[in-house]
């Protein structure tokens, strides 16, 4: 941990990763692929996950495109070996908490990917506005049901989200409000853990390590890497009053500082899997 108390993720210490023509090469490959199997997954998955999920039934439209987007997440990471080497960690710790806040810590853009390996099948991303404005994108978010934290004002927040979590659904937030420019967590909002107590439920902390590769503070473009996606317990709140909620953020802050993800296992490091 650094001086003054600083929560510090994983790779703290920038070292960046330099360009080269082989890896501006690998990156436009990659987007390539990436552009053909979106456009695939979305011509023949929505209508498979429409009609698994009877979409036409009241209530059910966005949860079979919040599956669809769960299984586009999932399949985009794993198709992306061996640029991509990724690994669970401590999944029980979640498994059957639901519903529940998870709060994600945020070091590129590529993170959301990786939320498709959150144990709950129903979970509403509440995320800021860029992707919101995305085409193509959009439009599943908005059919989704996901929350735009800048787009809304902090009472439709808490409603947003009190109905999700009132229908079954899970919730995820990235807490640090944008992606960490050094490795460092930044302070973390306290909307997740207002929601969580106000609902009764519970936050389940996630920490990722090796997306800095990915677009992050370690390289600007897609570099080879493992990923590591870590589950801790769930963490309650004790009460509604303000002291109550800033324990309740700090409890959750001492699970990050507790964190040792990548810690001898080799996630985060360039190369993938040795």
């Amino acid at each position: 941990m650094s001086r003054l108390g600083e929560i510090v993720t994983p790779g703290a210490g920038i070292q960046r990763r330099p360009a080269s023509f082989g890896l501006m090469g690998l990156v436009l490959v990659f987007g390539a692929w990436y552009l053909a199997f979106t456009i695939v997954l979305i011509i023949g998955g929505v209508p498979f996950f429409l009609l698994r999920h009877r979409a036409w039934t009241r209530g059910r439209f966005p949860l079979a495109i919040r599956r669809f987007i769960q299984f586009y997440g999932r399949m985009v990471i794993r198709l992306s070996r061996p640029l991509v080497r990724f690994h669970v960690a401590s999944r029980d710790a979640a498994i059957g908490v639901e519903p529940c806040v998870y709060v994600l810590n945020h070091l590129s853009f590529v993170d959301v990917y990786f939320c498709g390996f959150l144990p709950a099948f129903q979970t509403v991303i509440a995320i800021r506005s860029w992707p919101f404005r995305m085409p193509i994108f959009n439009v599943f978010m908005r059919w989704a049901r996901y929350i735009d934290v800048e787009a809304s004002s902090f009472r439709d927040i808490l409603d947003q989200a009190a109905q999700a979590l009132r229908s079954g659904a899970c919730l995820l937030f990235f807490p640090e409000g944008h992606r960490s420019r050094t490795g460092r967590l930044q302070p973390l909002h306290k909307g997740a853990f207002l929601i969580a107590a106000r609902n009764n439920v519970p936050v389940v902390p996630v920490t990722i390590a090796g997306t800095e590769y990915l677009g992050g503070y370690r390289s600007k473009l897609l570099s080879p890497c493992r990923v590591t996606l870590t589950f801790h317990p769930p963490v309650r709140a004790e009460g509604l009053d303000f002291h109550s909620i800033q324990a309740f953020r700090r409890r959750v802050e001492d699970v990050y500082r507790r964190s040792d993800v990548g810690a001898g296992s080799g996630a985060g490091q360039p190369g993938g899997a040795r």
